[in-house]
């Protein structure tokens, strides 16, 4: 099994396929659903997940023909029990916790809601990372390593960029940043824009360190600067003429509980 994925996920992924198996098709799936055959595609391979109000469609469809059949849905859906529970909303595994917040409606997002009605059920899980980008003197958490999943409306993420493979969620340390980044908030990372733009918030790598950052040009060099001009001195001077000094730019903050 990869380990990628929760017990909670590989069993609804199995739901999917054997569902497909049920009701002829993914094109037919995808009809009782209300999504398209590119989601359920998706809901099959585990890069998305269908939420309560897509399961109840397939359950109310399932149930409908169990009763034409005089069988029970159980016998058409051998992993149906509780699959619902296993909804996008509530999906929770040893590495894979949800962590949302409720908005006005009831209805639960990590990021706010942005789209039109009828387009807020469908979802994408973003994986934090254990390293953390210092917003002062430089951060040593440098691993690769997933630390948990956020759960993110798809309209929301494809509009802020087309490639949701390269978003990280990563967790900001110390107070340069202030009062743009405070210490502890989560922020989601562009890995694939890393061409560097005044004003913008950027996680770059230093030597074995990382440090979240503003980037502005000054004669000859780059700056990545904090907000909190009283901890200006933790501000960092890159000459790109320097081949000497190993530096990179991760990606692009765009996001840290408000646009950014």
């Amino acid at each position: 099994m990869n380990n990628d994925y929760s017990e909670e996920e590989w069993q609804l992924q199995e739901f999917i396929t054997e569902t497909i198996g049920l009701v002829g098709s993914v094109a037919k799936l995808a009809e009782i659903a209300g999504v398209s055959a590119r989601t359920v595609y998706a809901w099959k391979k585990g890069e998305r997940h269908p939420n309560r109000q897509n399961l109840r469609r397939l359950r109310s469809y399932l149930d409908t023909v169990a009763e034409q059949t005089e069988s029970s849905t159980e016998l058409y859906f051998p992993h149906y029990s509780g699959a619902e529970r296993r909804g996008t909303h509530e999906l929770s595994g040893r590495h894979d916790t949800v962590e949302v917040q409720l908005d006005s409606n009831g209805s639960t997002f990590l990021a706010p809601p942005s789209g039109p009605e009828g387009h807020q059920d469908e979802f994408i899980f973003v994986d934090k990372a254990e390293a953390r980008p210092s917003a002062g003197g430089g951060s040593l958490a440098t691993s690769d390593s997933s630390d948990g999943r956020y759960a993110f409306r798809l309209d929301w993420i494809l509009h802020k960029t087309q490639d949701a493979n390269s978003l990280k969620i990563m967790e900001v340390m110390g107070r340069s940043m202030e009062s743009t980044l405070h210490n502890g908030d989560l922020c989601l990372v562009n890995q694939s824009d890393k061409n560097l733009v005044e004003d913008r918030v950027y996680v770059v790598r230093l030597d074995d360190e990382i440090y979240v950052k503003r980037f502005s040009r000054i004669p000859g060099k780059y700056l990545f600067r904090g907000d909190n001009r009283e901890l200006a001195y933790q501000d960092i001077e890159i000459d790109p003429r320097d081949e000497s000094r190993s530096w990179e730019v991760i990606g692009r903050v765009i996001w840290a509980g408000k646009d950014l």
